[in-house]
């Protein structure tokens, strides 16, 4: 009896460790200026103490890809904001990204958390609108100027 209650005791120490707690942030809105020269990022901060596992985002299309530790995502103006560890965090940046790249981004992060050695995975949406902007006097194109 003793041996079943260690090997109990034993498994529900293992399952707890594995768990994920899952975390979702409230939505955000953002209105961003696009051109060659203006650069605008989205995150979910995390402690420099913890260790970032993995980083997924969503794209207005409900495709997944993985920006981290192997960045899958397309080649564009969307890219994962890489850093030394342990700063890494779930984090993309936009750069001269089109007017046609706005909707809704999600990005998901799994971190392992120094404190217990827990897990979480924290997801957070992001409206996103873009205007483009003319370069020389930063006025905002208007969509009959494009047309």
């Amino acid at each position: 009896m003793a041996k079943f209650l260690y090997l109990f005791a034993l498994a529900a120490a293992i399952a707890q460790a594995s768990a994920v707690t899952e975390i979702t942030i409230p939505d955000i809105s953002f209105n961003f200026l696009t051109n060659d020269l203006i650069g605008k990022s989205l995150s979910i901060p995390k402690s420099f103490l913890d260790t970032l596992v993995s980083c997924h985002v969503i794209f207005p299309n409900r495709v997944m890809y993985e920006a981290f530790p192997n960045n899958n995502l397309p080649a564009g103006n969307i890219f994962f904001l890489e850093a030394v560890q342990p700063f890494t965090s779930c984090a993309i940046g936009f750069r001269g990204a089109a007017v046609s790249l706005s909707g809704t981004y999600e990005l998901r992060s799994l971190v392992t958390h120094v404190a217990d050695n827990s897990r979480s995975l924290t997801r957070q949406r992001f409206h996103l609108t873009l205007q483009e902007i003319k370069p020389r006097n930063s006025q905002i194109v208007e969509e009959s100027e494009k047309a």
